[in-house]
């Protein structure tokens, strides 16, 4: 019974939106509301790297972090190796043309995996101000940038010290910008007053561990919070004033994906040196407590690519291409199949159907079922190494080269 109330609400939910929202922004990384899914009822289902290609535009430099769409424009950052300068780039919507490049910070390289970059965070916005998060060798730095291309206020929130360097998004809410600090040195997580970049309260966790994991805002029993995992702990965050309402340990050590909220459960997923996963209830979270773990999972589950829960089903991509679907409330593996090559893109759904793209630039179409149902298969002959945006029935990619706009 409790399961069916939760499959009404979200059909509820999906109709009501899908009636309403027909063109909605695309701000920061995984969307509006950071879950991976796109409200719109319309994207495209065919492509190449010649067909349905709206623009394309070369991109200076090197980056890992994913487009944002926010009302006339696109942005994405990149790091100039020569200058070592981190660069903030806006294109037109429309057209696909550059419309400025701003130098945000300048300072020598961090240390990082050797399939990172100094540019991998994607950026967020409010529609008045581009918020922007890098390190270099030393130092963490936020920065907020407007639609003209100055720089109106920039903050170095102190050292930061990572083998693998730095990855972790920042997020709007309603009470500020959140950043995620975790680090092999001091360790932290913040809330900066967007308009001034004014930190507003730091979390300091207990370990002092490199994670980079995108934090995630939702309710959590009944209460708004922010949801991180990284450093042994999945834990939530009251936004207005930082401090811990509850921790599990888990899912492992250090941790890229991003949890997700649904079902009356946090999940959260990790990552090194043991990839695993856990369902964690909500009802009564308050602190550590095996009670509240609904269950655990190790095979098939995600270092880099953030699962998307999709309805009742949750789709997964592990780093070497392994597909799985899941059912969130149990547990139980639905499918399992390898999928295709490396991936490091996360899928994302929208219109009933969820986008997997592969670090070959293929991208698999299958419908939000649990049967793999694959709907369309298309190429853009480039890396894609990020995560999709989508917006007003046009989907937008980063691949190592170029940014695109595809729409039908």
């Amino acid at each position: 019974m409790k399961r069916r109330l939760f499959s009404l609400a979200i059909a509820i939910a999906t109709s009501t939106a899908s009636t309403v929202v027909h063109s909605e922004d695309w701000p920061m990384w995984r969307g509006p509301r950071g879950d991976g899914i796109s409200l719109e009822s319309k994207a495209p289902m065919k492509w190449s790297a010649t067909e349905n290609v709206r623009w394309k535009t070369k991109i200076a430099g090197v980056g890992r972090s994913s487009p944002i769409v926010v009302g006339d424009s696109v942005f994405v950052t990149a790091f100039d190796t020569t200058s070592q300068s981190r660069q903030l780039f806006r294109v037109d919507r429309e057209s696909g043309k550059v419309v400025w490049t701003t130098t945000i910070h300048t300072g020598p390289s961090e240390n990082q995996h050797k399939f990172n970059t100094s540019a991998s965070a994607t950026p967020a916005s409010d529609g008045k101000l581009v918020f922007t998060v890098f390190v270099d060798d030393k130092q963490l730095v936020v920065a907020a940038t407007d639609w003209k291309g100055e720089v109106v206020w920039k903050k170095f929130l102190g050292t930061y010290f990572s083998r693998h360097g730095f990855a972790a998004s920042p997020v709007l809410c309603d009470e500020g910008l959140i950043i995620n600090g975790h680090q092999d040195g001091d360790a932290f997580v913040s809330l900066l007053n967007p308009s001034t970049g004014e930190e507003v309260w730091r979390y300091k966790p207990e370990t002092n561990l490199r994670s980079f994991s995108t934090p995630l805002v939702g309710m959590v029993d009944g209460q708004r919070q922010i949801v991180l995992a990284g450093a042994n702990q999945t834990l939530g965050l009251d936004p207005k004033t930082g401090g811990r309402i509850w921790f599990v340990a888990g899912p492992s050590e250090k941790v890229v994906c991003s949890p997700s909220i649904g079902l009356g459960h946090v999940f959260s997923f990790g990552g090194s040196p043991e990839v695993r996963a856990c369902a964690i209830k909500q009802v009564g979270l308050k602190n550590e407590s095996e009670q509240n773990i609904a269950w655990k999972m190790e095979r098939g589950m995600p270092y880099v690519p953030t699962p998307v829960l999709y309805g009742e089903r949750f789709h997964i991509v592990d780093d070497l291409g392994i597909y799985t679907c899941l059912d969130p409330i149990t547990g139980k593996v639905l499918k399992a199949l390898r999928k295709s090559g490396n991936t490091y893109s996360s899928p994302i759904g929208v219109a009933e159907r969820v986008y997997l793209f592969d670090d070959s630039g293929t991208c698999t179409i299958i419908a939000n079922n649990n049967k793999y149902e694959v709907l369309a298969k298309n190429s853009l002959d480039e890396v894609v190494q990020t995560t999709p945006a989508f917006s007003g029935g046009s989907m937008y990619i980063r691949s190592d080269d170029h940014l695109w706009r595809i729409e039908e």
